[in-house]
């Protein structure tokens, strides 16, 4: 019976404190996607401000500098926070990756979104975790699973995908395991999350595919295709890392030469390909391939991979993932034709495998991918996701894999 009022107390305390995380990270990722939406459809009416990247880079970077201390680390922290929990995750996290995030998209730096509302989310989650009051029980396993529901809520909300979002944060923790132990709290936190997202008036992308009937020869095409999304995805990661990595480095005195140099690469390498998809999230790409049906240049995804990984290396926020999800949609494209299939379907199936890979979250991805393009997309999904999480290794967009052991139960730390 003891045992049992425990378990229904854990219950009940997941099902609340998820839904609290819930409930300020769908109202922040609302609140988001309106500005995001507002400063790229600036960008696009003056196409000037592409010219200030390097300036909104260096106010980015001063922001940090100034009022950043551990902020900078980014959604790689706060997943090593999840795995030992240190209480770095600071509240001023969100603002200044909010800040940053719209000044990288008012200048068209390709980067994504969903790295801005995970590190909200968590950082939410961490703000909510600081209250003092004893009743609470915020012990440091309750904080970690806390975290674990910001980073759920967080990318629930964003792109529509409640479960995905849930899987999300149970399985980017640590490669090759799935943390049960934040079922309940993550699930709360992504489906509240979601549901005040779309209350708020925040519009999802959806884009229409079909797949067709589910043969062995489809299967088999399938696992094929996921060889170049492996290959594609463990090169943005590599070529994404090493290039932060020798930024950092070579700048660490001069540091405001990061932001600018970043800048001038990015307005350099957009005068060369001329092509309005090549900045920001990349979105034109996706209307023209799944609305569209237009045709569309063989390296489009190279050229996307090496503007955004510049973006990216040079300090500019924002994240990974839609830019990725637009990368593996032009490879799917691309590809069509020599598997002879529809190219919608491919690009589908290449929008959510190249995230499985580059982020070492298969089922979460191949989850995604039902929740935005339909059932009829499972056994694709599900071959495509899984064989490139395999090919591409231990790499991923998130840093290393993690492999400590993780203590996120409801017991004393």
């Amino acid at each position: 019976m003891n045992s049992l009022k425990r378990r229904l107390g854990w219950t009940a305390w997941d099902l609340c404190f998820g839904s609290a995380v819930g409930l300020l990270s769908g109202a922040a990722s609302a609140g988001f996607l309106w500005l995001l939406e507002r400063a790229i459809q600036l960008r696009q009416e003056h196409l000037w401000l592409l010219f200030l990247l390097p300036i909104f880079g260096l106010i980015s970077a001063w922001l940090y500098r100034r009022f950043g201390k551990e902020s900078e680390g980014g959604s790689a922290m706060i997943l090593d926070e999840v795995v030992e929990f240190r209480g770095r995750v600071p509240s001023r996290m969100a603002p200044l990756v909010l800040i940053g995030t719209l000044l990288t998209h008012l200048g068209g730096g390709s980067a994504g979104r969903e790295g801005t509302a995970v590190q909200m989310g968590a950082s939410l989650a961490r703000s909510l975790g600081k209250l003092p009051w004893a009743w609470l029980r915020l012990n440091h396993s309750r904080q970690r699973l806390l975290l674990m529901a910001g980073v759920s809520a967080g990318f629930g909300s964003l792109f529509g995908t409640p479960v995905a979002g849930a899987l999300f944060g149970m399985e980017v923790i640590a490669r090759g395991k799935l943390h049960y132990e934040g079922i309940i709290i993550c699930a709360a936190a992504s489906f509240v999350g979601d549901g005040v997202c779309r209350a708020l008036g925040a519009r999802h992308f959806h884009y229409p595919a079909s797949a067709p009937e589910f043969t062995w020869s489809l299967g088999l095409k399938v696992a094929l295709f996921a060889l170049p999304i492996a290959l594609v995805a463990g090169v943005f990661s590599e070529f994404s890392h090493r290039l932060a990595g020798w930024t950092k480095a070579r700048f660490t005195d001069l540091w405001m030469l990061r932001p600018m140099l970043g800048g001038i690469a990015v307005i350099a390498l957009f005068l060369v390909f001329r092509e309005d998809g090549y900045l920001n999230l990349g979105l034109p790409f996706l209307d023209r391939i799944f609305v569209e049906q237009s045709a569309l240049h063989p390296w489009a995804f190279a050229a996307k991979l090496i503007i955004t990984c510049v973006t990216i290396g040079f300090g500019f926020k924002g994240g990974e993932v839609t830019p990725l999800f637009v990368i593996g949609a032009l490879l799917g494209a691309v590809l069509a034709p020599v598997f002879h299939v529809p190219v919608p379907f491919l690009a589908a199936v290449g929008f959510v495998a190249i995230f499985a890979a580059a982020s070492n979250t298969p089922l979460a991805s191949m989850v995604m991918g039902l929740e935005l393009f339909g059932a009829g997309f499972a056994g694709p999904m599900a071959i495509s996701c899984f064989m490139a999480y395999v090919l591409v290794g231990h790499r991923g967009i998130y840093g290393a894999s993690r492999s400590q052991p993780f203590k996120a139960g409801h017991g004393e730390a």
